[in-house]
């Protein structure tokens, strides 16, 4: 398809392809992102969750990935035929104004777009959480992307997205406010972003905006766009914080407004935020130590003892550190 025909097919009425990325604690704020998009625009909105499921797996720890869908975005394109254009997002964000205004920005010649100020964003990989992407011009596979890891960039640098683009390829050109993190202003805030997992409204009372969150959910809770039932759920499982049941008036106990008591609420319950998630990490940065081990202790064999020990000291038993 020819750029002229690409454009022209971008001119008459096609669906919002927005492909977002979550664990599976996070399929309640997944909803609740999707419908905070739909409630402010009038075009035809098309959500779907992305996952590492798309992607090859990671055999060396140094390279797993931190999240179950960071791999996910790279297979964007495919999904979409390398044709038209679309939207990738986290799940943890709330969306306030028409996404037609990120939607329908021109490329130009820029292959990817962010946010105004993206690659100044006070942590590394922020600027590759909202984007829009021109799928016709993007040739990315990510069976060979992640296949890269190791040899032709690592971890960090690949979500960076700087190994996947030349000059030109990356403009700053979505407007301000379309990626604001953990930060909220009513004239600039467009998509807020509850970027700091330990304090997501969903698994923590009291954050400073997490009350514009609940709104949404009793929005569609009195719509039944979301079923108390599906709360309760994943409240059981452990993605979603006791004390949301209370607050949203689902079943007895403390007030809304009383974040102490709501706190005091989930600690009763034992109540871990994000459990499975810190446990991925602590597992990867474990497994990380233990290669690094094993490779010291090849280079020096003669100082084995010593590499074992600092291990035990760290990380534990030294199972499996030969």
């Amino acid at each position: 398809m020819t750029r002229t025909r690409i454009e022209a097919a971008m001119s008459v009425p096609n669906p919002v392809r927005i492909f977002c990325g979550a664990d599976r604690d996070e399929q309640v704020p997944f909803r609740v992102l999707e419908y905070s998009i739909r409630r402010h625009t009038r075009l035809t909105v098309e959500a779907r969750l992305v996952d590492n499921s798309l992607a090859p797996t990671v055999a060396d720890p140094r390279h797993w990935p931190y999240t179950r869908f960071s791999f996910g975005r790279f297979a964007i394109p495919a999904l979409c035929g390398h044709a038209g254009r679309a939207i990738y997002m986290d799940s943890d964000m709330l969306v306030f104004r028409d996404i037609a205004e990120l939607w329908e920005l021109p490329f130009d010649e820029a292959r990817i777009l962010i946010e105004i100020g993206g690659l100044s964003k006070r942590e590394k990989g922020k600027q590759a959480a909202v984007m829009l992407l021109d799928c016709a011009r993007l040739d990315w596979d990510v069976d060979r992307i992640v296949r890269g890891l190791g040899t032709d960039y690592d971890y960090n640098t690949l979500m960076s997205l700087a190994p996947l683009l030349g000059p030109g390829d990356l403009a700053e050109r979505i407007p301000t406010g379309w990626n604001d993190l953990d930060d909220y202003d009513r004239q600039r805030t467009r998509l807020l972003h509850y970027t700091t997992i330990r304090t997501q409204p969903w698994v923590r009372p009291g954050h400073p905006h997490g009350a514009l969150w609940t709104e949404e959910v009793r929005r569609m809770l009195a719509e039944g766009a979301l079923a108390p039932e599906q709360i309760a759920r994943d409240v059981a499982a452990g993605y979603l914080r006791p004390s949301l049941l209370p607050e949203l008036g689902l079943s007895e106990g403390p007030r809304g407004d009383d974040a102490a008591a709501l706190a005091a609420y989930d600690a009763e319950r034992d109540f871990q935020p994000h459990a499975e998630l810190l446990t991925r990490f602590a597992e990867r940065k474990r497994a990380i130590a233990r290669v690094e081990c094993d490779e010291a202790i090849a280079r020096r064999p003669w100082l084995a003892p010593w590499y074992r020990l600092r291990f035990r000291v760290r990380h534990g038993a030294a199972d499996r550190v030969h």
